[in-house]
């Protein structure tokens, strides 16, 4: 996926991996958000709430691509 991306393909980015796709401006957003808090000390924890709804989404995601009906998630 991140090849494609690279090379601006980013339909067959999105045909790899749609969730990890979709997510990556929002991880790169709190990257950023992160870089620049931490130089300014005032950088607040993300809630733990956060990550177990992404960790959820990720294993529900990963379980889904699996099924046979839901063969659009698979990658290409």
């Amino acid at each position: 996926m991140f090849i494609s991306i690279l090379q601006f393909d980013f339909y067959s980015a999105f045909r790899y991996n749609p969730l990890l796709f979709i997510l990556l401006p929002f991880a790169l957003y709190l990257f950023i958000d992160y870089l620049i808090r931490k130089e300014k000390s005032s950088y607040k924890k993300i809630p733990d709430m956060v990550w177990y709804v992404f960790i959820f989404v990720f294993i529900i995601y990963g379980i889904l691509r699996n099924i046979p009906y839901f063969s659009f998630l698979a990658p290409i």
